[in-house]
């Protein structure tokens, strides 16, 4: 009965809310299959900080698209999480005050996010003696891709 209530209400906020839910749960694992796709690291960082204070339900949407990313594609747990929570605590309320522009904003806090995470990867890489990732043109790839939708948004 509240199935047939939920296709009659067609109300928006609740289609969206059950495309970002599929797009959560299917996208990381999309990714760790077919390398092509980009993990959008970035784009979901900010969608995660710029619905922080506004709706928790995005934000935990985001925050377990991160989560399932990590452990799909076998990455440190908790480090993209953890880069975005940094970025918004340190990054955030200042680049907030220098920027005013909201697209500019968005883009500097998406490469941010990017070079940030791809690097503390870089590190752990190093302090653990593992090869988890490599140094080549995808990951250029991953960060154009992002800066692209990003621009697009």
């Amino acid at each position: 009965m509240s199935r047939n209530r939920f296709l009659r209400d067609k109300n928006p906020k609740s289609l969206i809310w059950v495309f970002l839910l599929i797009f959560a749960i299917f996208y990381p694992m999309l990714t760790s299959i077919y390398t092509i796709l980009p993990p959008l690291i970035g784009i979901v960082g900010v969608f995660v900080i710029y619905n922080m204070e506004k709706n928790k339900l995005y934000t935990f949407l985001g925050i377990f698209y991160l989560l399932n990313l990590d452990f799909n594609a076998g990455l440190p747990l908790l480090l993209s999480l953890i880069i975005v929570v940094l970025v918004y605590i340190l990054i955030y309320p200042s680049a907030k005050l220098i920027i005013n522009c909201k697209k500019c904003l968005a883009l500097f806090l998406i490469i941010f996010i990017d070079i940030l995470y791809y690097s503390s990867l870089f590190m752990y890489d190093f302090i653990f003696s593992l090869n988890r990732i490599v140094a080549d043109s995808t990951l250029i790839f991953y960060i154009i891709i992002d800066f692209m939708i990003g621009i697009l948004l």
